[in-house]
């Protein structure tokens, strides 16, 4: 049993890494670096759009590689995405390979895992903020980013047809360095919200994540977000304790 408790309080930990909707704590007062030109002109489209996005729908395709056993790990899923003026909430129904749910709230990750009749609650207000990373950049304001992390843009392109503008963003904080050495956004020029999102560890290993079929503010009813938990499902409830 207690080997079922460390685990968990680890995956919760992991999640909590990567799936954080708050702000990512850096040290305050450290300067910035000076932005390129181009790298301001997609930060400033970022910004516009941030304060007309409302809610989002888009199809989700997440690939994790571990390099050093050229492991490739696939999901496909469904994102949603509704800010009020209280909260900013994500939720995403994966189907493929296995069903499962996670709806990603500031302090709060609920994870529903039909096929073994599980629903988890991670309390994450007392998790560290300087380890806390956005998993999906929508909606994020320029200022915090460049306050978390040195900007720069790479390049222009293509994803999937779509043009896109390629930052790179690498993190400030220490913590955050231990964990990813840097992220790269590729923001789509026509919704100006990052269509495909890769987060590089140190070890070159990298989630990926990829977003198509993206409709901005569609009409999204409450019930989207409320999950339907039946009354034979296991219920775990765990409370992330507060950095040292």
């Amino acid at each position: 049993m207690r080997g079922k408790t460390r685990y968990r309080t680890r995956m919760a930990q992991a999640l909590t890494v990567l799936v954080a909707v708050g702000s990512a704590g850096a040290v305050e007062g450290l300067a910035q670096s000076k932005l390129s030109a181009e790298a301001r002109r997609v930060l400033d489209r970022m910004d516009a759009r941030a304060k007309t996005l409302t809610t989002l729908t888009a199809d989700l395709k997440q690939t994790k590689l571990t390099i050093v056993v050229n492991d490739v790990a696939e999901k496909a899923g469904k994102l949603y995405y509704k800010r009020s003026q209280r909260k900013s909430t994500f939720k995403v129904d994966y189907q493929e390979p296995v069903v499962s749910t996670i709806l990603l709230e500031k302090g709060k990750v609920s994870i529903l895992e039909p096929r073994i009749k599980r629903y988890q609650v991670i309390d994450t207000s007392n998790g560290s903020k300087t380890a806390e990373l956005p998993l999906f950049w929508i909606g994020r304001s320029s200022r915090t980013i460049r306050r978390d992390y040195d900007v720069r843009h790479i390049k222009t392109g293509q994803i999937d047809g779509r043009p896109t503008s390629l930052l790179e963003l690498n993190p400030r904080s220490t913590a955050t360095q231990s964990m990813f050495s840097r992220i790269q956004l590729w923001v789509d020029h026509k919704y100006w919200i990052p269509i495909q999102t890769r987060l590089i560890e140190v070890s070159e290993d990298h989630l990926t994540l990829l977003l198509s079929n993206v409709k901005i503010n569609p009409r999204l009813p409450d019930r989207i977000f409320k999950l339907k938990i039946s009354s034979d499902f296991e219920r775990i409830e765990q409370k992330l304790p507060p950095s040292p």
